[in-house]
């Protein structure tokens, strides 16, 4: 019951305190602060009265985010009153822990002509205060360190907070330009790899529609003749559907050449290593490969081989490949460059083309750091191409 109606009272002072758009931290720091105003009110000529002006002022430190010159104004001219009426020789001390906070509230919200205005009323007012009591003296710096200090502070923490600012937004433009990037060129070689395999299947559909033409041909009076005639109608239809996708995704400024597979590897080693990249090639394996998998496979190993001579420079470079009944597995190996060379604009776009190449496939994909290499590892399972 005891905890049922102790969260019955926060929930309460929740939705009190979210009507007058004020935190419940905000509530709590006035009412600390309004409490040690209070402490030292004997010492004012009617302490009953200063309590009274003492309250509403320290709970209007609740709305100092919002408007720094409520409290700032209402605590430093309670502070100006009570002290200047004080009795005793010495005025309430602790009211100076509010104007302090009040201080620092305005100097770390307010910017502009309204830092300017509430900084020079208030430093007015605070030296009045000093002046007005039984031992302030005109002459004694006193009252401008008292103001000096928490105005300082908050005006650096306004700055600190402003620099956080522009930190998070250019950090957050950076985040966004990135991820824009690399969604980029994922579309990019997305569109790449699709008119890649598109050339592919429609060579693959010609040969059938080839072969089915001269099935019909040789065997004119075969019970399967009007199949044949259906499959090779079929397949020319499909044809002029593939080729007029081809010229959607292809730009026409795109030459129509074969697409390389894993034979041309040899060529491209050859090419790589007359422009200053040691490589090393190693095929092994005998195994069918499937037009669209040796083409990624290719594309991977010519990724790979660009990004080591151009941000590893002329280094010992090592290229595997290994076919089986299973699967491809393609493994390239660089060493580090002794000295980090300066990245160029644009770098790790490749490494996202590699992956969406192999993730086609379903395989796998690793590039990283291994020792004092980099290695970039690749495979693509036949399997995934068998309906």
């Amino acid at each position: 019951m005891v905890v049922r109606r102790y969260g019955s009272l926060v929930d309460r002072v929740r939705v009190l305190t979210s009507r007058w758009g004020t935190p419940p931290s905000e509530l709590a720091l006035a009412a600390v602060v309004t409490i040690a105003m209070s402490i030292d009110l004997q010492q004012a000529a009617h302490p009953v009265l200063a309590l009274l002006l003492v309250l509403p002022a320290g709970l209007s430190l609740a709305w100092r985010l919002r408007q720094p010159e409520l409290p700032l104004a209402a605590i430093c001219s309670v502070d100006l009153l009570i002290t200047a009426t004080a009795t005793g020789e010495y005025g309430p001390q602790t009211l100076f822990i509010g104007v302090m906070v009040a201080l620092y509230s305005a100097a770390a919200h307010l910017s502009g002509r309204r830092a300017l205005l509430a900084g020079s009323l208030s430093l007015v007012i605070v030296w009045l205060s000093f002046v007005s009591s039984a031992e302030g003296n005109v002459d004694d710096f006193f009252p401008f360190l008292v103001w000096g200090a928490p105005w300082l502070v908050g005006r650096l923490a306004r700055r600190q907070a402003i620099a956080a600012g522009a930190a998070g937004a250019r950090a957050a433009v950076l985040l966004a330009e990135q991820q824009a990037q690399t969604r980029e060129a994922a579309g990019r070689e997305r569109d790449r790899i699709a008119r890649e395999l598109h050339d592919v299947v429609a060579h693959a559909v010609s040969l059938m529609v080839v072969q089915a033409g001269a099935a019909r041909l040789a065997h004119p009076d075969s019970p399967s003749r009007a199949a044949l005639e259906s499959v090779e109608t079929a397949g020319r239809q499909a044809l002029v559907e593939l080729r007029a996708m081809l010229g959607v995704l292809r730009d026409s400024a795109e030459a129509r050449d074969p697409q390389p597979d894993l034979h041309a590897l040899p060529a491209l080693v050859e090419q790589v290593s007359a422009a200053g990249l040691p490589v090393e090639l190693r095929m092994t394996g005998t195994a069918t490969v499937p037009a669209g998998l040796a083409l990624s496979a290719y594309r991977v190993v010519q990724e790979a081989l660009t990004n080591a001579l151009k941000h590893a420079g002329p280094v010992a470079t090592e290229v595997e490949v290994t076919s089986s009944d299973h699967a491809v597995e393609v493994v390239v190996r660089n060493a580090l460059p002794s000295v980090p060379m300066t990245r160029t604009p644009g770098s790790g776009r490749g490494i996202v083309g590699m992956r969406e190449r192999v993730a086609l496939h379903g395989g796998s994909f690793e590039a990283g750091p291994d020792g004092s290499d980099w290695v970039v590892r690749a495979t693509l399972p036949l399997r995934q191409l068998v309906p």
